[in-house]
Protein backbone atom coordinates (compact mmCIF):
# COMPACT_ATOMS: atom_id res chain seq x y z
CA UNK A 1 0.00 0.00 0.00
CA UNK A 2 2.72 2.32 0.77
CA UNK A 3 4.30 1.69 -2.66
CA UNK A 4 1.26 2.44 -4.26
CA UNK A 5 0.58 5.80 -2.55
CA UNK A 6 4.34 6.80 -3.32
CA UNK A 7 4.31 6.29 -6.70
CA UNK A 8 1.44 7.72 -7.06
CA UNK A 9 2.09 10.89 -5.71
CA UNK A 10 5.33 10.69 -7.45
CA UNK A 11 3.70 10.23 -10.59
CA UNK A 12 1.24 13.29 -9.79
CA UNK A 13 4.29 15.59 -8.92
CA UNK A 14 6.24 14.75 -11.98
CA UNK A 15 2.56 15.38 -13.93
CA UNK A 16 2.38 18.72 -12.56
CA UNK A 17 6.01 19.79 -12.59
CA UNK A 18 5.68 18.59 -16.43
CA UNK A 19 2.43 20.64 -16.93
CA UNK A 20 3.84 23.68 -16.01
CA UNK A 21 7.04 23.73 -18.25
CA UNK A 22 7.21 27.04 -20.17
CA UNK A 23 8.02 25.24 -23.78
CA UNK A 24 6.02 22.06 -24.38
CA UNK A 25 7.37 20.41 -27.38
CA UNK A 26 5.27 18.87 -30.47
CA UNK A 27 6.09 17.75 -34.05
CA UNK A 28 9.53 19.22 -33.77
CA UNK A 29 8.08 22.13 -33.01
CA UNK A 30 8.01 24.54 -29.28
CA UNK A 31 5.39 26.14 -28.47
CA UNK A 32 5.72 28.97 -25.00
CA UNK A 33 4.72 32.17 -23.73
CA UNK A 34 1.23 31.40 -23.48
CA UNK A 35 -0.81 34.12 -22.28
CA UNK A 36 -4.94 34.07 -22.06
CA UNK A 37 -6.60 37.60 -21.91
CA UNK A 38 -10.08 38.85 -22.85
CA UNK A 39 -10.09 41.82 -26.11
CA UNK A 40 -12.92 44.46 -25.56
CA UNK A 41 -14.86 44.62 -28.44
CA UNK A 42 -18.39 46.88 -28.98
CA UNK A 43 -20.96 44.35 -27.30
CA UNK A 44 -18.93 42.52 -25.15
CA UNK A 45 -15.33 40.53 -24.42
CA UNK A 46 -13.97 38.09 -26.43
CA UNK A 47 -12.05 35.15 -25.05
CA UNK A 48 -8.33 34.98 -26.27
CA UNK A 49 -5.03 33.03 -25.82
CA UNK A 50 -1.66 34.30 -27.51
CA UNK A 51 1.88 31.96 -28.04
CA UNK A 52 4.69 31.63 -29.65
CA UNK A 53 6.09 28.87 -32.00
CA UNK A 54 9.05 28.17 -32.79
CA UNK A 55 10.91 25.97 -35.42
CA UNK A 56 13.95 25.11 -33.58
CA UNK A 57 14.52 22.57 -36.65
CA UNK A 58 16.86 23.10 -39.65
CA UNK A 59 14.13 21.26 -42.06
CA UNK A 60 10.46 22.09 -42.79
CA UNK A 61 8.19 21.52 -39.47
CA UNK A 62 4.93 20.88 -41.45
CA UNK A 63 1.30 22.75 -40.96
CA UNK A 64 0.48 22.97 -37.72
CA UNK A 65 -3.01 23.16 -36.39
CA UNK A 66 -4.56 24.60 -33.58
CA UNK A 67 -7.73 24.07 -31.63
CA UNK A 68 -8.87 26.24 -28.78
CA UNK A 69 -11.87 25.55 -26.09
CA UNK A 70 -12.86 28.20 -23.66
CA UNK A 71 -14.47 25.91 -20.99
CA UNK A 72 -17.01 27.65 -18.63
CA UNK A 73 -16.47 25.78 -15.49
CA UNK A 74 -19.64 26.22 -13.70
CA UNK A 75 -21.94 24.58 -16.28
CA UNK A 76 -18.72 22.23 -17.03
CA UNK A 77 -19.71 22.77 -21.03
CA UNK A 78 -17.56 24.22 -24.00
CA UNK A 79 -18.68 27.79 -23.91
CA UNK A 80 -16.09 29.44 -27.40
CA UNK A 81 -14.12 27.80 -30.12
CA UNK A 82 -11.46 29.07 -31.73
CA UNK A 83 -9.23 27.73 -34.66
CA UNK A 84 -5.89 28.72 -36.13
CA UNK A 85 -3.68 27.10 -38.66
CA UNK A 86 0.18 27.87 -39.40
CA UNK A 87 1.31 26.74 -43.21
CA UNK A 88 4.71 25.77 -42.92
CA UNK A 89 6.24 28.67 -45.25
CA UNK A 90 5.42 30.70 -42.55
CA UNK A 91 7.61 29.02 -39.84
CA UNK A 92 11.08 28.27 -41.06
CA UNK A 93 13.81 26.86 -39.70
CA UNK A 94 14.89 29.17 -36.56
CA UNK A 95 11.77 31.23 -37.10
CA UNK A 96 9.24 32.41 -34.37
CA UNK A 97 5.58 33.11 -34.85
CA UNK A 98 3.47 34.79 -32.49
CA UNK A 99 -0.19 33.84 -32.83
CA UNK A 100 -3.28 34.64 -31.36
CA UNK A 101 -6.56 32.75 -31.40
CA UNK A 102 -9.95 34.49 -30.46
CA UNK A 103 -12.96 32.10 -28.97
CA UNK A 104 -16.08 32.44 -31.55
CA UNK A 105 -18.50 33.79 -29.03
CA UNK A 106 -18.32 36.45 -26.65
CA UNK A 107 -19.35 37.74 -22.93
CA UNK A 108 -21.62 40.44 -22.55
CA UNK A 109 -20.10 44.05 -21.54
CA UNK A 110 -21.71 43.84 -18.02
CA UNK A 111 -19.64 40.84 -17.02
CA UNK A 112 -16.07 41.93 -18.68
CA UNK A 113 -16.42 45.95 -17.81
CA UNK A 114 -18.56 45.64 -14.39
CA UNK A 115 -20.48 48.30 -13.14
CA UNK A 116 -21.06 50.20 -10.14
CA UNK A 117 -23.22 47.41 -8.34
CA UNK A 118 -20.55 44.27 -9.34
CA UNK A 119 -17.33 43.79 -10.15
CA UNK A 120 -15.67 43.21 -14.05
CA UNK A 121 -15.18 39.65 -14.52
CA UNK A 122 -17.33 38.77 -11.05
CA UNK A 123 -19.25 35.75 -12.58
CA UNK A 124 -17.07 34.33 -15.09
CA UNK A 125 -15.48 31.03 -14.33
CA UNK A 126 -13.54 30.14 -17.29
CA UNK A 127 -10.80 27.78 -18.18
CA UNK A 128 -9.11 27.23 -21.72
CA UNK A 129 -8.01 23.71 -23.35
CA UNK A 130 -5.26 24.56 -26.56
CA UNK A 131 -4.06 21.21 -28.64
CA UNK A 132 -2.08 21.52 -31.43
CA UNK A 133 -1.19 19.10 -34.37
CA UNK A 134 2.16 19.41 -35.88
CA UNK A 135 2.93 17.53 -39.08
CA UNK A 136 1.15 15.66 -41.76
CA UNK A 137 -0.24 12.41 -39.96
CA UNK A 138 0.13 13.81 -36.10
CA UNK A 139 -1.94 12.94 -33.53
CA UNK A 140 -2.81 15.92 -31.00
CA UNK A 141 -0.82 17.19 -28.30
CA UNK A 142 -2.33 18.99 -25.49
CA UNK A 143 -0.26 22.30 -25.24
CA UNK A 144 -2.81 23.86 -22.34
CA UNK A 145 -5.06 22.26 -20.36
CA UNK A 146 -7.58 24.03 -18.16
CA UNK A 147 -5.57 26.68 -17.37
CA UNK A 148 -8.13 29.62 -15.77
CA UNK A 149 -8.32 32.51 -17.59
CA UNK A 150 -6.78 35.75 -16.81
CA UNK A 151 -8.73 38.82 -15.93
CA UNK A 152 -6.58 40.73 -17.88
CA UNK A 153 -8.80 42.96 -20.48
CA UNK A 154 -7.07 44.33 -23.88
CA UNK A 155 -8.72 47.71 -24.93
CA UNK A 156 -10.20 47.63 -28.43
CA UNK A 157 -7.58 50.04 -30.95
CA UNK A 158 -9.29 52.14 -33.30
Amino acid sequence: MRLMLATLLTTTVATQALGQSDVVRAGGAEFFGVKTYWAEKREGCQPMISLKIKNPSSGDLGPIALHLDVVDKDKNAVFARGLASVPSTDLPPGRTKDIAIGGDHDITAHECLGDMHETAFSGIHFAVRLTATAGPGAASVEIVRDEAMKEELVREQN
